[in-house]
């Protein structure tokens, strides 16, 4: 399916229900965000954390990483840095009003001698929505034990974007609010 600019970025399947919200202001273009928030998410592939960098509250040995990939159509693209040039040639063409990926958030604990054994991931879909001046972040957390809560996650990548947009001498985002959805059970 590659090469259909029409439904790069966006993920036809994406769920209905949503378990956080964030909107988020900048004051410059919004190319620039978009090309900061795929720099970000690719970089987390190549990443291991400690889990209290994410979430400063909980002191744990517990090893995170992450697996991020961008979507295109019914499935998502590994986020490497020839997807990430890819889909930064393709916004000179279009301007994307949306970008998804799917979001695993992988956990090891670390036993002696540095063996590395793996607990339940997180699998999380996330919808960047722009508009001028701002931006909503959806999160849906697929399934797992959700080991990081969705606002340490979502605070986690917007610091990890104004990193970005620092290197770049812009602005950072600024955090207007977020919110968990009510849930209605019928």
């Amino acid at each position: 399916m590659k090469g259909r600019l029409g439904l790069l970025g966006r993920y036809e399947n994406f769920p209905e229900v949503i378990h956080g919200v964030a909107r988020l202001s900048f004051k410059f273009p919004m190319k620039k965000v978009r090309q900061a928030i795929l720099c970000v998410l690719q970089q987390l592939n190549q990443e291991v954390c400690s889990l209290n960098v994410i979430t400063p509250h909980l002191q744990s040995d517990i090893e995170v990483s992450f697996e991020v990939g961008v979507a295109e159509d019914v499935g998502f693209n590994y986020l490497d840095k020839e997807e990430l040039d890819r889909f930064q040639k393709s916004m000179v063409e279009k301007e994307l009003s949306l970008l998804d990926f799917f979001c695993v958030v992988r956990y090891h604990v670390v036993k002696d001698r540095r063996k590395r054994v793996p607990l339940k991931f997180d699998y999380h879909m996330l919808r960047f929505t722009f508009q001028e001046n701002s931006m909503e972040l959806q999160i849906c957390h697929e399934r797992g034990t959700q080991r990081v809560p969705l606002e340490d996650l979502i605070a986690f990548i917007t610091k990890r974007i104004n990193e970005e947009l620092f290197k770049k001498r812009l602005k950072p985002l600024s955090l207007e609010y977020f919110t968990k959805p009510l849930i209605k059970w019928t």
